[in-house]
Order: C-alpha cells, then sequence, then structure tokens
C-alpha cells in the first residue's frame, strides 16, 4: 500500500463533529487522487455516509458544500491512468449526483457539490483535501477554507454536480421508444 496524505483519523474527528448544534457549515474538499485509490473505497464510502447523514438529521441547520475533480489529470509520464481509477472516478461521480437528486428534493436541504476543473496541463488540484467547519461563525482552519471558498468562488474554475449528469432513461429507453407515450 503506498502512503497517503489523508489522515482518516483527523477526517473521522471532524465528520464526528458534524452532529454538534454550533456548527453550522461544512466544507468538504476531496480532489485528491487518493480518493479513486482501491485502498480508499471503503473510506471514501464512509465519508459520504457521514455526510449524508449529518445532512438528513440537521437539516437546513447544516450547510454542506464538497468539492470534487470534474475530471482526471493525464498522468504526465505515460499519458494514461489506470482503469480502476477511471471507473472509481465514474462510480463516486454518480453516487454524488444521486443524492445531490434526493437532496433537491427533500428542501431546504443546503447540499452543495461543485466539480473543480483541471487545466489541460494541470497534474493535480491547486487546493489541499479538507474538512473544515463553521463553528460559531469562525472555520476551524479559517487559511485553508478561505482557499477553497476562493477556488469555488471564481469564475470557470468549477461547475456544480447536478441530476442533470444522470442518465435517467432506464434500461429500455434506447431499444424501445415506446416508453416516452
Amino acid at each position: 500500500m503506498t502512503e497517503s496524505a489523508i489522515d482518516r483519523a483527523a477526517w473521522r474527528e471532524r465528520l464526528a463533529a458534524l452532529a454538534a448544534d454550533d456548527v453550522t457549515a461544512a466544507l468538504v474538499v476531496q480532489c485528491g487522487l487518493d480518493w479513486l485509490r482501491p485502498e480508499f473505497t471503503a473510506f471514501r464510502n464512509e465519508v459520504d455516509q457521514a455526510l449524508m447523514a449529518a445532512q438528513l438529521r440537521r437539516g437546513p441547520r447544516l450547510s454542506v458544500t464538497r468539492v470534487v475533480l470534474h475530471n482526471l489529470p493525464v498522468n504526465p509520464a505515460s499519458g494514461m491512468r489506470p482503469t480502476a481509477v477511471d471507473r472509481a472516478f465514474e462510480e463516486w461521480h454518480h453516487r454524488l449526483s444521486s443524492t445531490s437528486v434526493l437532496f433537491a428534493s427533500a428542501a431546504p436541504v443546503t447540499h452543495r457539490v461543485h466539480r473543480l476543473i483541471l487545466r489541460g496541463d494541470e497534474t493535480a488540484a491547486a487546493v489541499p483535501d479538507m474538512v473544515e467547519l463553521l463553528t460559531d461563525g469562525d472555520w476551524t482552519d479559517p487559511r485553508r477554507a478561505e482557499q477553497a471558498l476562493h477556488t469555488i468562488g471564481a469564475s470557470g474554475v468549477t461547475t456544480p454536480l447536478t441530476g442533470y449528469d444522470l442518465n435517467w432513461d432506464g434500461p429500455f429507453g434506447d431499444t424501445d421508444p415506446s416508453v416516452y407515450m
């Protein structure tokens, strides 16, 4: 197993803190490629479940803003990526899109997912992975939170993840057009 910069214990501690009434917002950045490695699947799912559970439990009293990659960088050495990373990326985006649709139908839940667009020459995101919490008006790490919020707010840097990213056609949409009649 290769070394990762993601401190699982620190992430779990911050995610557990989402239950506190004085936490009003969470800013979660998951743009490192470690999130897509097979050995991180269980932890990535654990983070997703913790965020969804906190959002559903707390409702409009908790605003969750997430940042994930819009696209994957090309490996500069080979020009290719492992197929497993591509599959994990697609599966995760599909799950996040589905969650966004469910949260949108459960108004007034505030859960937004932004996709960070990597330019052709970028091999990694400029903003680090993080879970920052807004507690009594103060971010746990104001400098990192400001960097992420500035990135989200910059024009043309991110795009929202929405239900439009899902194929709602169903299994027979392409073969039997009568399903639309």
